[in-house]
């Protein structure tokens, strides 16, 4: 069973479809948990669906890829990460302050995470070494 640590949901108590944030299972029922609305603050008691922790791909949009930090990511492309177990959509590209490609990417269980990608892990090594000799 997931729960997600964060939710797109109507809340019932101000009418606004906002970000619901997990606070607890209920009691003696497996299938549902208290959110609570982050714009009003108003606890809601949430069905939440079972997923298969098996499956990567998702009938609604582009195919899932297995998340590898040398590998090059678009805008919307939904990813897995074998450490997180968890499923992602990439929502934006970003570079960091010493020149590297990431990508930020809200998870279904995990939230938001900067990632990178395109990541040349050979230019690393050779940097390493040159320093060595320079020493």
């Amino acid at each position: 069973m997931s729960k997600l640590k964060a939710t797109e949901r109507l809340c019932s108590y101000c009418g606004k479809s906002t970000k619901m944030s997990f606070i607890g299972e209920m009691a003696g029922e497996s299938n549902k948990c208290w959110y609570k609305c982050t714009r009003c603050h108003h606890l809601s008691l949430l069905n939440i669906e079972t997923k298969s922790a098996t499956s990567i791909t998702d009938d609604k949009g582009p195919a899932t890829v297995i998340y590898d930090p040398g590998t090059t990511y678009s805008v919307g492309a939904r990813i897995f990460h074998n450490e997180f177990n968890d499923v992602g959509k990439v929502t934006k590209k970003i570079r960091t302050s010493d020149g590297s490609n990431a990508i930020m990417v809200m998870f279904e269980k995990n939230g938001e995470r900067k990632l990178l990608e395109n990541f040349k892990r050979e230019k690393i090594e050779q940097e390493i070494t040159s320093a060595e000799i320079i020493q």
